[in-house]
């Protein structure tokens, strides 16, 4: 019983920090809206910024707890589809964030940052190219992670 009991409040953690840790990960593409002044660009990252925390801490504790929930459960083989694609596709999201767009992300906060900038005026259009694709890269980011709450949801019982 009180491994059950164990268990069922590994889940309730494992589901838990998936909702709060890639909720706010899901509205950063819409966060990231087109903007026409790089004052709106400046905001909207800052916005991305101060919410990145929670994907980072809860996202790493989803997946610690679901690699507890796997090893301490009774869910088969590691080798199944449901297991596999998860982890791949974790892994391809983690590949897409720390080797794509926080290169980007860094490039366009240095270019938002030179003093030539008109902070009131458009900006440059090669700053708005790096805004674009910041704010695609988390769209994928985001697109991707919703197959990894499909293949939770279709594991089998």
């Amino acid at each position: 019983m009180k491994a059950v009991l164990e268990m069922e409040w590994l889940v309730v953690i494992h589901v838990l920090s998936a909702i709060i840790g890639l909720g706010p990960a899901y509205a950063f593409p819409f966060i990231l809206r087109n903007t026409s002044s790089v004052i709106e660009m400046e905001r909207a990252l800052g916005y991305v910024a101060r919410l990145e925390v929670f994907p980072k801490v809860f996202g790493t504790l989803a997946i610690l707890s679901g690699l507890c929930l796997f090893w301490l459960g009774s869910y088969g083989s590691f080798l199944q589809i449901w297991i596999i694609g998860t982890l791949i596709v974790y892994i391809v999201i983690e590949v897409l964030i720390i080797g794509f767009l926080n290169p980007n992300a860094k490039k366009l906060h240095e270019s938002l940052s030179m003093p030539d900038k008109t902070s009131h005026g458009a900006p440059p259009s090669s700053v708005t190219l790096m805004y674009l694709r910041v704010r695609n890269l988390h769209m994928w980011a985001s697109v991707l992670s919703i197959i990894i709450f499909i293949l939770m949801i279709i594991k089998p019982h």
